[in-house]
């Protein structure tokens, strides 16, 4: 049976696990292993999915890192799932496996106490949270490679849909266009919003519902595949677009604009977040416009990891990733970037839909397709 895999070779999987013995190594003499659980250090580390739902917050085992080279990483879960990772998504990897019945509590097997260290704060243990979420912000090539795998297929799943969905179809309709559209090209949906005839203006994250479609759609996707999630909006119009809205996402580009141009190797989050609150209001938008929701921040192997404040020191490196999101009004713009010393560079491009430059950057335009 053929079975889609990351096709992670030992070699890299070695090079990312030395990255973690070292970090126990500086952090504290003491410690002698981490145990992983967030689901964004799994992605980082295995390129693969720990999840039974379509979820971002829930992985389904526990990963342990010895700082002893000589140990494999050691994977707990339960019967159901166990055979399912060995076999797809950590096929061909030299791990250890703890496997208890699925009436068992995880929790119990895992090696707590003296010289343990967690990602996420479990209890009994030294917390490493901020050291790995440092850590997996940097990326390999490897990662790199599907970040922009996952981001052309996620832009060629925005115009796909974009071409199925009709006035007179319901946001769950257009959803499901869009949805169907990723899951053939193996990439999971794992945020969907639409919003019809500018309910984007209202509901800044607007889940689908029973509205129908009439002048325009707003369709937003979160999409992964092997650990790494691209993020994608794009508008579509049915009928001329007017000279007010033209106008007014003209604008909200530049907006965007400042925040790519000030990503560059260095800058903090809150540097970056703050040239972007800057351009809302010489852009013409009310200098309060980026309260009404978060601006974006670092992306990757997270939708947002984290969001950016302004008081989120994190720097930038060029092996960053970042997703900004501006927004006012009805219009929103995102896409996955990397960052870069000449600013950030835009990876969810699909070559059909229409593309203003923007700063030498093509950016998404508005698709005006007839009623």
């Amino acid at each position: 049976m053929s079975v889609r895999f990351s096709g992670l070779d030992m070699d890299v999987f070695e090079s990312r696990l030395e990255k973690i013995r070292k970090l126990l190594r500086d952090r504290d003499r003491g410690l002698d292993r981490l145990v992983i659980s967030a689901p964004a250090t799994l992605s980082w580390l295995l390129s693969g999915r720990w999840n039974v739902p379509n979820t971002l917050d829930a992985a389904c085992c526990d990963v342990i890192v010895y700082r002893d080279a000589r140990r494999p990483a050691e994977v707990i879960a339960n019967e159901i799932e166990a055979p399912r990772l060995r076999d797809t998504e950590f096929a061909g990897l030299d791990l250890d496996w703890v496997v208890l019945p699925w009436t068992g509590d995880r929790r119990v097997q895992i090696p707590v106490g003296e010289g343990a260290s967690s990602d996420s704060g479990m209890p009994n243990c030294v917390d490493l949270t901020a050291e790995c979420a440092s850590l997996i912000a940097c990326f390999d090539s490897t990662h790199i490679e599907a970040l922009r795998t996952v981001s052309r297929e996620t832009a060629e799943a925005g115009w796909d849909a974009a071409q199925r969905i009709t006035p007179g179809m319901t946001e769950y309709e257009a959803a499901a266009e869009l949805s169907a559209a990723l899951l053939r090209r193996g990439v999971e949906p794992v945020c969907l919003f639409v919003a019809a005839d500018g309910r984007a203006a209202r509901h800044r994250h607007p889940l689908p519902t029973a509205v129908v479609v009439e002048e325009s759609v707003t369709l937003v996707a979160c999409g992964r595949s092997n650990g790494m999630i691209a993020s994608l909006t794009r508008h579509v119009a049915f009928g001329a677009l007017t000279d007010a809205h033209a106008e007014h996402y003209s604008r909200l580009l530049e907006v965007e604009r400042a925040f790519l141009d000030a990503s560059i190797p260095g800058a903090t989050l809150s540097h970056v977040l703050q040239r972007g609150i800057e351009a809302y209001a010489l852009n013409g938008f009310d200098r309060d416009e980026w309260k009404r929701h978060h601006q974006g921040g670092l992306s990757g192997v997270a939708p947002r990891s984290p969001i950016a404040t302004p008081d989120r020191t994190q720097r930038l490196s060029d092996e960053s990733v970042v997703a900004w999101n501006p927004s006012a009004g009805r219009w929103k713009v995102e896409d996955t970037c990397l960052v870069s010393p000449l600013g950030a560079l835009p990876l969810v491009l699909e070559p059909e839909w229409p593309t203003v430059d923007v700063g030498g950057r093509k950016r998404p335009g508005i698709l005006v397709r007839s009623a």
